[in-house]
């Protein structure tokens, strides 16, 4: 048997200088929080093949023992992750030694067998060198690793890490906490750095002050909720998947069934259809299986994060600070960066000419109505509404309107008789209705919006901007048409005492009773409609059929003329006489009131945050909810 080198293996302290991926000598070794080693250059091409396909990748599992490995900063690119993980002093000294003989004695030109690794200054050194190494004032207190031990380096995990933190300045022992930048320094660091901050904490009473339960109790809750959403979200995304599965096949069912009633024309067209659907199934289940991973890491990371501080009565008080801080930092900016959660409905429209198959060209319209929900969901009880900008030339009686799906805001102007196109915050154009007064507005196809104008429902094209076409034509009402909502196709109209449920071509195929001077009308993503009478001050949410379910009233509602649900069913209600908005739970529970002045209106951009707020006599002003900064 050939000999092995000593860059391949140290046979007498068992330890391998081989890297485990390229099967070759160490270049530059950086270890791992679960203890294996790897060349650098190899765990940089290994972290970008495993992050590229993630969406804002939070870490990479271990090329070796799979473990996940959080991301050692999130304030770099992915390429730069390779640099700040430690190298691995031990490794790398023996990959370039290629033997153990004491260093302190081969700079005497003697070669003696060490029995110990001095962690602070590198280098090996025999029992003699070690006894007087321990004796000599400026080492006494350096960390010394006997040999022997090295090969246990996995078992005992994280035995060899400093048990203390070290300032990334001056990689010195941390003793302070600057409570004004929340940066952890060492001596020279509190002397020079931060010598005008105006609180700097020695660690240990900073450690003391985390240990009390409600700091790591605040964190763990929020951490556990926001794993509870990954979970949940992770779950989603394998059932959408699944989704895609049935429901492709369920398509191929019906598109073959077709086919065998259909003869050689049909079979032509078949095959384009098939091909056309494995790609968007494939892109589809790639779009969510990327969602699905990303969450996955993310659900990893969380529960690394309690783990950590689940566990701190043994903790060194400066590791304690360090974690904590770390984990903060860290998790506020996971939840920045979440990605986002993906509502995907898959449908096949059959064409109806398949029965003059010879004038066919397609099989059918393979068609995905895909939704990008933020992850990161905002507790509106704790939130702000922060005003972004102001609708420059909105004055006056502001009624309705809505976000276009490219950013876009289209007002309804009842007291300018005007519909005003905004883009960038800033108006580019006007269509003027002839006496007309616009009460409200919904987009209903990427081409056209449907506005609402005294007892009448029109379709507006947008790139003209002008009224192709009534829709409201079949039924006679006394009450003008007021807000409008649409959802699955049909289009919803408050009448004051009723509200219209019409299919795409003016139908009415359904009626709801409603309170008095109901003025509002808006559908959540379960069906549910909802609406607010101006007589009784109320919102009340029905089922599809009509049949009411919660009923919300308050002393400081009054006259609430516009309402609006976001993504995820929160109800947001504009009281114009008290001067104020309220935002409800989905079951109609009060969760925060916001004081705006006379809202006549509220909208919502899809899947945000963000919306704009109408008034009588004010301009319409565009804000956004931001959840509380708390340290």
């Amino acid at each position: 048997m050939a000999d092995s080198s000593p860059s391949e293996k140290n046979l007498e302290t068992d330890i391998t200088t081989t890297c485990p991926i390229c099967f070759e000598s160490f270049k530059t070794p950086r270890i791992l929080p679960c203890m294996h080693t790897f060349c650098h250059n190899c765990l940089l091409s290994y972290i970008l093949s495993t992050c590229k396909t993630k969406e804002s990748p939070v870490g990479f599992p271990c090329p070796l023992c799979r473990r996940f490995v959080p991301a050692p900063s999130f304030s770099v690119e992915v390429e730069k992750w390779t640099e700040l993980i430690p190298v691995n002093k031990i490794i790398h000294t023996l990959s370039e030694k290629g033997d153990k003989f004491c260093d302190a004695c081969k700079r005497a030109d003697e070669e003696i067998e060490a029995s110990d690794w001095c962690e602070s200054c590198c280098e090996l050194l025999c029992v003699s060198c070690v006894k007087y190494h321990m004796r000599n004032a400026v080492s006494k207190n350096h960390s010394l690793i006997p040999i022997v031990t090295f090969k246990h380096v996995s078992e005992q995990n994280k035995s060899f890490e400093s048990p203390y933190a070290l300032c990334q300045d001056h990689n010195n022992r941390v003793e302070y906490l600057c409570i004004d930048h929340e940066e952890l320094c060492c001596t020279r660091c509190a002397w020079n750095k931060h010598r005008k901050c105006t609180q700097i904490d020695e660690i240990e009473e900073a450690a003391e002050n985390l240990r009390k339960p409600e700091k790591f109790a605040t964190l763990s809750k929020k951490i556990s909720k926001y794993e509870d959403t990954l979970v949940k979200t992770k779950s989603e995304g394998e059932d959408t998947i699944r989704y895609i599965d049935d429901t492709s096949d369920q398509i191929r069912k019906e598109s073959t069934e077709l086919r065998n009633k259909i003869v050689n024309h049909v079979d032509a067209l078949l095959e384009d259809h098939l091909s056309e659907l494995a790609q968007n199934v494939k892109q589809n289940k790639d779009s969510v299986a990327k969602m699905v991973a990303a969450v996955s890491d993310r659900h990893l990371l969380m529960a690394q994060y309690l783990q950590t501080l689940g566990d701190t009565e043994l903790t060194p008080p400066s590791i304690l600070v360090q974690d904590y801080l770390k984990i903060r930092r860290q998790f506020e900016h996971v939840t920045r960066s979440s990605p986002s959660k993906l509502r995907l409905k898959l449908y096949s429209r059959l064409s109806e000419d398949l029965t003059r198959i010879l004038q066919v060209t397609k099989f059918s319209d393979i068609k995905t109505q895909m939704e990008s929900i933020p992850l990161r969901v905002i507790d509106l009880s704790g939130a702000s509404m922060e005003l972004i900008c102001e609708l420059n030339g909105s004055d006056g009686d502001v009624t309705g309107g809505c976000f276009l799906e490219n950013g876009d805001i289209v007002l309804a102007n009842r007291g300018s008789k005007e519909l005003l196109h905004y883009r960038n915050y800033e108006i580019v154009r006007k269509a003027n209705l002839d006496d007309m007064e616009p009460r409200d507005l919904v987009q209903q196809t990427p081409s056209f919006i449907v506005v609402s104008k005294e007892r009448n429902v029109e379709k507006f094209d947008l790139n003209a901007f002008k009224n192709v076409e009534n829709i409201l034509q079949h039924v006679q009402t006394d009450n003008c048409v007021y807000s409008l909502a649409v959802s699955s196709g049909f289009v919803y109209a408050a009448c004051s005492d009723i509200i219209l449920k019409l299919d795409s071509k003016g139908n009415v195929v359904q009626q709801y009773k409603v309170d008095k001077y109901t003025y509002s009308v808006a559908i959540n993503n379960k069906n549910e409609v909802i609406s607010s009478s101006c007589d009784k001050n109320n919102v009340t949410v029905m089922d599809n059929s009509g049949k009411k379910m919660y009923l919300y009233t308050h002393k400081k509602l009054k006259y609430p003329y516009g309402l609006d649900v976001n993504f995820s069913g929160e109800i947001f209600v504009a009281g114009q006489h008290s001067n104020n908005i309220h935002v409800l739970t989905p079951t109609a529970e009060l969760l925060k009131i916001y004081e705006v002045e006379s809202p006549r209106c509220i909208k919502l951009k899809k899947t945000s945050y963000m919306c704009f707020v109408g008034s009588k006599t004010k301009t319409t002003k565009v804000y956004e909810f931001e959840k509380y900064l708390h340290r």
